[in-house]
């Protein structure tokens, strides 16, 4: 059996992200026999494709398991969703994650398959909110949440002699003018960061108004909307740009691979879980559970914690004294702020219309 990465045939056989060119091998469409062993993994590539090629986790798996895991990776979150909404009828992966709101528009158009704990034994691992609910009951689990944060490049604040960002209102400041990296309206991140916005400046999201003000007031000084993290590392290292609003994920992964980032949270600091679950009439269900059983083992979460700074939502997992530190957990976790789901996603259409009209064309 061959074991680790692979990229399925009639998907992108080849992948630059992160900086990393990685060489995915083509699969012929194969026997039946070959693709039981085969679990698909439609999410994105960045830190996972990082951590399955790079760092060795797609052969873990499947000397854990006896199955291949091969990624079908997205850009964002709305494409990941997207590509699984249209393959309702005639499923092509087994396991899907994204960020929670394109999460929660498949979870209504009932894309996933129920989750059992006799099957996914780890599901009764999680903590409590980590429970998604569909129609029967659980249909999704939050595997690990990422922190907001303000990302920027220390050679050139050190150069500049600038203070780091210490608050959201900061993105105004005018030194940062031609400087910023922000997620489009269109990407859950802009959106996010349109929220964020808004409660800076006594609004919310049903008071949307003070946001996309802020907004305006800010877009002049984008340098690029910027909708991947692969996109943002290239501009920070090549310093034509020098502060990005995304997660500490991203900056922990900039460092590893020699961006010389550091990252600010401001208060109040915001998290963004991401959800993963099994299709409904998934090519592989028994691969599929195997996959997303494994994927939020503590095994697994602790790893994501540790390297990547994800605030596991599996009990079990243990953090090292210097994880502990950075990485939100136990009761840290009731001071982290979320978004109203379900307003947002009823209000995105609407919201990313405006911003491309509106914030967008004043960069």
């Amino acid at each position: 059996m061959t074991t680790g990465l692979r990229s399925r045939g009639r998907w992108t056989s080849m992948a630059v992200l992160l900086g990393l060119t990685v060489a995915l091998v083509v699969l012929d469409p194969g026997p039946a026999a070959a693709q039981k062993k085969d679990v698909y993994f439609l999410t994105w590539g960045g830190t996972i494709q990082a951590m399955l090629e790079r760092d060795g986790w797609a052969k873990k798996f499947a000397e854990d398991t006896g199955y291949n895991v091969i990624l079908v990776p997205k850009a964002t979150g709305p494409e990941i969703m997207a590509t699984a909404i249209a393959q309702k009828t005639n499923p092509q992966v087994d396991v899907v994650m994204s960020d929670m709101l394109p999460f929660l528009t498949g979870v209504q158009q009932g894309i996933f398959a129920p989750l059992d704990a006799k099957t996914v034994p780890n599901v009764a691992k999680l903590v409590d909110a980590a429970h998604i609910k569909g129609q029967g009951g659980d249909v999704g689990v939050v595997t690990y949440a990422d922190i907001f944060s303000i990302i920027y490049n220390e050679n050139v604040f050190k150069k500049k002699g600038w203070a780091p960002p210490a608050k959201w209102t900061d993105l105004e400041r005018p030194e940062f003018k031609g400087q910023l990296l922000l997620s489009p309206g269109s990407a859950t991140y802009g959106l996010y960061n349109l929220v964020i916005q808004a409660r800076a400046h006594g609004g919310s999201e049903r008071n949307i108004e003070p946001g996309f003000q802020a907004m305006k007031r800010i877009a002049p000084g984008v340098v690029d909307w910027s909708n991947t993290f692969a996109k943002m590392s290239e501009f920070l290292q090549a310093e034509t740009a020098s502060v990005a609003v995304f997660t500490t994920t991203a900056a922990a992964d900039m460092k590893k691979r020699g961006i010389p980032v550091a990252y600010a949270v401001p208060e109040p600091v915001y998290m963004s879980p991401t959800a993963a679950g099994i299709m409904q009439g998934a090519p592989n269900p028994e691969g599929a559970r195997a996959l997303l059983n494994w994927w939020i083992s503590a095994k697994v979460l602790g790893y994501r914690a540790e390297t990547y700074g994800q605030t596991p939502m599996n009990r079990d997992v243990t953090l090292s004294p210097e994880a502990a530190k950075r990485v939100p957990h136990g009761e840290a976790l009731k001071k982290l702020v979320t978004l109203d789901y379900d307003y947002v996603n009823s209000q995105r259409a609407t919201w990313t219309d405006r911003f491309d009209r509106e914030v967008a064309p004043l960069r």
